[in-house]
């Protein structure tokens, strides 16, 4: 048997596809969890992952994904009734494209999980990130820019666009469209319907599911004087001289430079300009898939 074929073989079949600040952490983690499905995750080799996404593989946004298809596999146990990864960049349309057509030539029968919110709130959680991440125009100078409507973190919120990328190559019924916020308040439902289309027990409970991860409490951004003390000094010579105690320190030597991200308040023009953009999309994405979100605010 060729590697190709090895590699084939030990392929997910099951793939949470995004959104990005829709709970896939969350998730990510109550799949794990699951006696039947063994969720990988990266390892510190230099492909596609950092100390604050160790879910993430973003694997089939790389240039050299084909390549690297061995070891892709080898993140999965061959011997896992499912096998599961989670990305939110599997749906960040046109800013990593081709991803739909790359997981269905090697892994066709995967069933795919999207994660979705709010599409305003969603954007607004995108923006706390990318403020964490350096970005530092404001919210409402971000949507005052020129081409913000195709702006990364606003394209993420057009969930009808992205949903279509993946029905030119899965058939519908392998897609599960899951709203966070009946991930949130029904937990217990939501994950059962989860469980049942991922096909293991859909009654399994477990305490750990009481848990939420990666909320907003969380985010702190480096300072302006920070910033380029921690990237420029300290955090490269920790990674070099004492990688593994940096590993543990660099947290906290993080956070001593940094301030809590507040969350913005839309003023009412931003929002109607955004509800005009999100409109059409969400009224699609509710034909798309019969979901009435009632909860949104478009």
């Amino acid at each position: 048997m060729t590697a190709t074929a090895t590699a084939r073989r030990t392929l997910p079949n099951l793939i949470v596809i995004g959104a990005a600040k829709c709970a896939t952490t969350s998730l990510h983690g109550y799949l794990d969890r699951h006696p039947s499905i063994q969720m990988a995750r990266p390892q510190d080799d230099g492909v596609g992952t950092n100390d604050d996404a160790p879910k993430e593989m973003r694997f089939f946004w790389r240039d050299d994904w084909r390549d690297r298809l061995d070891w892709y596999a080898s993140r999965f146990d061959a011997e896992a009734p499912v096998r599961g990864e989670a990305t939110p960049a599997y749906t960040a349309h046109p800013f990593h494209p081709g991803v739909p057509a790359r997981i269905a030539s090697v892994a066709p029968d995967a069933r795919l999980i999207y994660l979705v919110r709010d599409p305003i709130d969603r954007l607004v959680a995108h923006w706390v990130q990318a403020r964490v991440d350096g970005l530092r125009a404001t919210l409402p100078e971000l949507l005052r820019s020129p081409g913000w409507e195709d702006h990364q973190i606003v394209c993420p919120s057009r969930y009808a666009l992205q949903l279509e990328q993946y029905l030119e190559h899965f058939p519908a019924d392998q897609i599960l469209v899951v709203d966070q916020q009946a991930l949130r308040t029904e937990r217990r439902e939501t994950l059962s319907r989860v469980f049942d289309f991922a096909g293991v027990d859909a009654t399994f409970w477990s305490p750990s599911f009481d848990v939420e991860r990666n909320t907003r409490e969380e985010k702190f951004a480096l300072t302006r004087a920070g910033a380029p003390l921690y990237r420029r000094l300290l955090d490269p010579a920790g990674r070099r001289l004492t990688p593994q105690a940096w590993r543990v320190r660099s947290p906290q030597v993080r956070r001593a430079l940094s301030r809590p991200v507040e969350r913005p308040t839309l003023g009412s023009a931003d929002r109607q300009r955004l509800v005009a953009l999100f409109g059409p999309d969400t009224a699609r994405l509710r034909e798309l898939t019969g979901q009435r979100f009632a909860t949104w605010s478009v």
